[in-house]
């Protein structure tokens, strides 16, 4: 399977993923801030995803997962700390949570991306 239909064909299944979470997780300003919310944590851990997939499509070299999860960290890091300082003094552990566990799912695609990718080019040369 090529690089490019093996990314389109993730993004694609994420993202319709994504579009059915957004019904269970609609906005609820109840005070119910740090409440844990199973599908809140789901539809934050496909951000890390998506955003792997679309660089692995458009990108001609191969990005590597612990490259990509240390500017995730980053990119997290950040974006709770200008939560934090922009009034909103309570971190949301559904955010946190979400994207750690997209990161540790990046490492899934990562082996699956090698185990096809990998695999197709190698049989192809064997033949």
């Amino acid at each position: 399977m090529k690089k490019t239909y093996f990314s389109l064909t993730g993004f694609i299944i994420l993202i319709s993923i994504n579009y059915i979470l957004s019904n269970y997780t609609k906005q609820d300003i109840t005070g119910s801030l740090n409440n844990i919310d199973f599908y809140k944590i789901i539809k934050q851990s496909l951000q890390p995803q998506l955003v792997f997939l679309l660089i692995i499509f458009f990108s001609r070299e191969n990005i590597k997962a612990p490259i990509f999860s240390m500017f995730m960290f980053g990119y997290i890091i950040i974006e709770l700390i200008l939560r934090y300082f922009n009034g909103k003094e309570i971190i949301e552990y559904n955010y946190a949570i979400g994207m750690a566990l997209g990161i540790i799912l990046v490492f899934v695609i990562e082996s699956l991306k090698e185990k096809f990718i990998i695999k197709g080019k190698q049989i192809k040369n064997d033949n």
